[in-house]
This record gives structure tokens, sequence and C-alpha cells, in this order.
């Protein structure tokens, strides 16, 4: 959501309590009422971000999703994991979230303690929803075979990277998800009435990085691709490839016939084109740098589905740079 401490956090929009209320105000104006966090966030100011949501009570009004520790060797073991969920509460300000994530694998902590750690959690009414977020589709069948045979919660949330450009988990994620019900919360996505949740979320897009905006051509300090820091430089590695800036070119040439905005098109394409489908609980997630960009969000959506020849020239852009983008895991 781009909420966070700015004075330790370049990439922060929104840090004021007057400033974030007037971000969720327009968000639930739109319609929203779920929104994503992590004790990650923002990205350069750990906690900021749950603390500010907390100071303005946003869990009264909004449904909230957050994520635990994830990033460091050992931070999924079943203490850290406890405390982890503890600590968001205590920043919320709730005695309950709707859905709480593994942000990403721990790898050096054994699944079974980890899942172990989440089930106790969820049974004391800590969350509602177990999540995985950034798990290889090999690693959210290890998961599920745990909570299976030991009888804990399992996971019916997963959120990942996907948009016109990241696209690899359809192959062998997406079914797994399908066959065990769990629902796809796709970042560097949208929002709109597609989907049966809106989410709102921290520092991410759902039309491939704002690459179809033509971002990554005017950066501004702080931006997604200003590589001065760390988001900005994986942002950099992963979309600024002459393979992908020359495929999302000739997508532009077409979209800007029709007379339609980049951005747009590429929001569209993922609600409307994609195979994100509402019915399976499938929803995007969407962060916006300034309530303008938020409610022109909106706008572009409520547009529908694309132009034929748009969405299909879209749809092609994966053939043409698959392997050499972001994977949709960790």
């Amino acid at each position: 959501m781009y909420v966070g401490d700015r004075s330790q956090d370049s990439t922060v929009r929104y840090d004021t309590p007057e400033e974030v209320n007037a971000y969720l105000d327009a968000f639930y104006e739109q319609g929203g009422r779920q929104i994503d966090t992590a004790r990650n966030y923002s990205p350069h100011a750990p906690g900021s971000c749950e603390a500010r949501l907390g100071t303005i009570q946003a869990g009264n009004r909004f449904s909230v999703d957050t994520k635990v520790v994830s990033f460091t060797p050992g931070s999924h073991t079943r203490a850290k994991i406890l405390e982890s969920v503890d600590t968001s509460l205590n920043l919320l300000k709730m005695s309950t979230v709707n859905v709480e994530y593994l942000h990403v694998p721990d790898r050096t902590t054994p699944f079974e303690e980890t899942v172990k750690a989440m089930d106790e959690a969820y049974k004391a009414g800590k969350f509602q929803h177990f999540g995985l977020s950034n798990f290889t589709a090999e690693e959210v069948e290890k998961v599920l075979k745990i909570c299976e045979e030991k009888g804990f919660v399992k996971p019916s949330v997963y959120q990942g990277q996907y948009n016109p450009v990241v696209r690899s988990g359809e192959k062998e994620l997406f079914p797994l998800l399908r066959k065990h019900r769990i629902a796809f919360y796709a970042w560097r996505s949208a929002l709109s009435s597609f989907t049966s949740v809106f989410t709102l979320t921290c520092v991410i897009s759902p039309a491939a990085a704002g690459i179809f905006a033509g971002n990554h051509k005017h950066i501004k300090p702080g931006d997604r691709f200003d590589s001065s820091h760390r988001m900005g430089q994986a942002y950099t590695g992963g979309y600024l490839k002459d393979n992908i800036i020359a495929a999302v070119d000739r997508v532009i040439e077409i979209v800007t016939k029709h007379g339609i905005n980049g951005h747009a098109a590429a929001l569209r394409w993922t609600i409307y084109h994609s195979t994100l489908q509402a019915d399976q609980g499938d929803s995007v997630i969407i962060a916006a740098s300034s309530v303008t960009q938020l409610k022109s969000n909106f706008d572009f959506i409520e547009q529908g589905p694309l132009p034929e020849e748009v969405s299909k020239a879209i749809g092609k852009v994966y053939s043409e740079v698959a392997g050499s983008e972001f994977p949709y895991h960790y």
C-alpha cells in the first residue's frame, strides 16, 4: 500500500494518519473492504505499515490479511512464527486477522514444524485462513501432504506473482491449486468487481510492475524502477530486459491504435482475459502511489473486457519472454 515510515523508506507514499486515512477512504468508497500487509512492509522499514494501520484502527472497517516474518533463515521456527503472529496483532490492534500467510518459504526449517506452528495459531483464533505466498508448486504439495497427514489446517489461499509477463505458474501451480480448492490472489495485478474480494496491498502492481505504462522510461526517486534501493534493483533486474521491453513495445503500438492506456490494457487483461477465475475465489491485488491513481484504476477496470485484437496481443507476450521473466515463486 506504499504505507509506512517515509523517513526510512523512499518508496512510502502514505505515512501520517491523515494520508493513510485518505488513501483507505478512497478505496472504501470504491467498494474495497479487504487490505493486505505483512510484517516485512514497508520494504525498507519493516513493521511500519502494520503500525500505521493499527494507529488508524483500519481493522474496524476492513478485513486485514498479513504475513509472518519470512526472509531470514530460521524465521519459520515455532517460536518465531508465534512471535510474528502476535506482533502483527499487537501492531494492528486486532485480535484476529483474515489471512495469515507464510510470506516466502523458509527452507532451513522443516515444513512440519512451520505448519504445526501455523495450526497452533489458527486454533488459538489468531487468523481465519492459512495462506501460502511465493512457494513452488512442489512445496505447496509438500505442505498439503503434511496438513492432511497430521490433521493441521490446510492453506486455502495462495498469493503469487501473475500478470501478462509473469505466467509460469499456469503450468504446474494453478492445476494444483484448483485440485485442492485453493484460491489464487495475484500480486502485480488489480482489483475490481470481477473478484470475490477487493484487496489493497503494498508496493505491488498487476500490470507487470508498470512496464506497460512506460514507468521504466521516466524514473523518479523512490519509484519502482529506481535502482538506488533494493526493491528498484529487483524490478529492474526482473523486467528491464531487451526481449521483455521489445514485446511490450509491440503491444503498446496495438493498444494505442484502440485509444487505450497501456497500464489499463494490462490491468484489464489480467482481470478479464487471464486464467484467473472469480468462481474459484481468485482475486487480484493492487497498490496505488496516489489516491488519483487508485481511482483511475477502478475507472479502467469498469471499462470491461478488451477488444479482441488487444487481448490477443497481450496474451502473446508471455510466449516471447517465457524463461527470462520473474518466476512466480521465491
